[in-house]
């Protein structure tokens, strides 16, 4: 399967985005997590890039890559979930 890598994520008031080098976005809705949908927008806000997903450390949760973007049936899952990741540049 050919890997796609994250290069832009962000927040707004209603969810988590990101978008691959070749230009595909996809994004969850934060209703779809409890944490995140009783978080304050600055917690949501402070979050940090691993490579396979986002982690945010206030609110101890975690969102893979690889499943927001199979979500919208852009890939499919891996056993290693590295489909879609992250690498600073």
């Amino acid at each position: 399967m050919e890997k796609k890598r994250i290069v832009k994520v962000w927040v707004d008031t209603e969810g988590v985005y990101a978008t691959t080098e070749d230009n595909v976005t996809a994004g969850y809705k934060f209703s779809q997590w409890k944490r995140l949908a009783n978080a304050s927008q600055k917690d949501r806000e402070h979050f940090y890039l691993t490579y396979g997903g986002i982690h945010w450390p206030t609110l101890d949760e975690d969102l893979s890559f690889e499943g927001m973007f199979e979500s919208k049936g852009y890939c499919k899952r891996t056993p290693t979930e590295d489909s879609v990741y992250w690498l600073a540049s």
